[in-house]
């Protein structure tokens, strides 16, 4: 896949297409949970089949073991090992399929401490058979990887610190909150078969991300990765850049990283991530961005900035307060933009700029550098009148249309619980401007996606399925029982097939 970096600008190196939200784990089959597995690939031929150029992801890093959200992970550069197929590794035959037997059921809803601790059971059973086995072919595959990957290195070290001394980076021994690289080198030897299991995860994640990407290229099917505005305190990201991060004497959050209070959320959001010193940030010529953004391009084709405002204007809300009570700070702005602009290729960026509050200078730089922003119709059809909005059909070109997001209401939920106005305004829509309409209040919601003259039209699976609130993958601001629902079988699929290729090729997005 070739990518021509431009000078003066970005513009979404695509061609008009059309997209569909699906975080693997949703994906059905698998040890209780969605995986990289033989329905992944079955996934991407319903992509091709269907005329979908784009499969859109969340974040694939390390969740946490309370929230497992993929936007709450300890490392920004790793993979989460339960995205991992087990059965690659009979494959391998570094472990046996009787092995893998007494799995969670495979449920609507990821049961994710059992899955969790299933998959670790096995990974580290694999890994004990691979360390006293004779094979050699793989554990020199691992050691070729090893020495082509040696920036992860820190970042196994966090991950098997943390799973020898617990996920608070700052109640580790005291040599180990403010290692030096003596103390890493031996902390790594001491340890070494942990640190060795580490790294045979990691393996296992490339290898089979790797394969997934070769697979999409095949059938023309581009994916679409995420990466959080924010990282998680107990990060490595956040253990060996202290000074990047606004943090007391004791290593305590001076501020977290929130949502201002707005009609979803009238007490605002509290997110409990540590916020940046966007100065120091500034002084080593956003190394660390840098770094970060081409981690994640190196995993997918292209890749949405989540919370893209927050690179303008951030709320920080003081430790042990509430959402409401933050105040708004400003972010580098622009100049972020201008210097990373040489070192990342931002013609491969989508900024996810909803929910950012009059900020023309984020607008500005977007139709400067040509990023595209994202328009959601749940969120742009009036309440009361179009004063001020403008239709769907007269949306820009340099922009993607959404029914909704991972954090909305599924479409059909959505029709059903708003207000009479929005209902009576997206009936206007349908009514005055669609050409391809559908019986489905919900096919035409996308239909109405589909004939906007945006670059991207988008929508979740749980849409085209026509699910309702049983199937709402995220409900922001709730801490736990969020990302566990998942399809149960991809047949219903076949269902949508010939009718979501019919509107791909009537609205031009093949």
């Amino acid at each position: 896949m070739i990518y021509e970096h431009k000078e003066n600008g970005a513009v979404l190196d695509i061609e008009k297409s059309s997209m569909l939200i699906l975080h693997p784990t949703a994906l059905p089959g698998g040890h209780g949970i969605g995986d990289f597995g033989k329905n992944a690939y079955e996934w991407i031929d319903f992509l091709e089949e269907s005329g979908v150029r784009i499969w859109q992801v969340l974040p694939f890093g390390p969740t946490d073991f309370t929230q497992f959200s993929p936007y709450s992970s300890s490392s920004s550069v790793l993979g989460n090992f339960a995205l991992i197929d087990l059965n690659y590794l009979s494959e391998l035959e570094i472990i046996n399929r009787d092995d893998l037997e007494g799995a969670p059921e495979n449920k609507a809803r990821v049961d994710f401490p059992n899955v969790y601790k299933y998959k670790e059971e096995k990974l580290r059973k694999a890994h004990e058979n691979l360390t006293k086995s004779d094979e050699s072919s793989l554990k020199n595959k691992i050691e070729i990887y090893q020495n082509k990957n040696t920036e992860i290195e820190k970042e196994l070290i966090f991950q098997m610190a943390s799973s020898i001394y617990g996920e608070d980076w700052k109640k580790w021994p005291k040599e180990m909150i403010n290692p030096t690289t003596e103390t890493l080198n031996n902390f790594k030897e001491a340890n070494f078969n942990e640190y060795s299991y580490q790294l045979f995860v990691q393996y296992l994640f490339d290898e089979q991300l790797k394969n997934i990407n070769k697979y999409s290229a095949k059938k023309n099917v581009k994916i679409l990765g995420d990466v959080p505005i924010y990282t998680n305190f107990h990060s490595c990201d956040v253990w060996l850049n202290k000074n990047l991060f606004d943090l007391e004497e004791n290593y305590e959050m001076s501020n977290l990283a929130g949502a201002a209070p707005d009609i979803f959320t009238a007490a605002g959001q509290i997110w409990g991530n540590p916020l940046y010193l966007w100065e120091e940030h500034k002084k080593e010529n956003y190394k660390w961005w840098k770094d970060r953004l081409n981690s994640c391009l190196n995993k997918y084709d292209l890749l949405r900035i989540d919370h893209f405002g927050g690179l303008f204007q951030f709320w920080a809300i003081p430790n042990g307060g509430l959402g409401v009570e933050g105040v708004w700070r400003k972010g580098p702005g622009k100049s972020f933009l201008d210097d990373i602009k040489e070192d990342i290729q931002l013609e491969r960026i989508l900024a996810e700029d909803l929910f950012a509050l009059d900020l023309i200078e984020m607008d500005d730089a977007r139709e400067d550098y040509d990023i595209p922003g994202i328009r959601m119709l749940n969120q742009r059809i009036p309440h009361d009148n179009w004063d001020i909005e403008i239709p769907p059909s007269e949306w820009p070109y340099n922009c993607a249309a959404y029914t909704g997001t991972h954090d909305s209401p599924t479409t059909k939920q959505w029709l059903e619980e708003t207000t009479d106005g929005q209902r009576k305004h997206f009936k206007e829509c349908v009514d005055n401007n669609l050409k391809n309409k559908f019986e489905s209040e919900v096919w035409n919601a996308i239909s109405v996606i589909w004939e906007t003259p945006c670059q991207l039209s988008g929508t979740l699976v749980q849409d085209i399925l026509e699910l309702g609130s049983e199937a709402r993958f995220n409900i922001p601001g709730q801490q736990l029982g969020n990302w566990g629902w998942r399809l149960d079988s991809l047949e219903p699929l076949n269902n949508v097939k010939d009718r979501l290729f019919e509107l791909n090729k009537k609205t031009g997005r093949i």
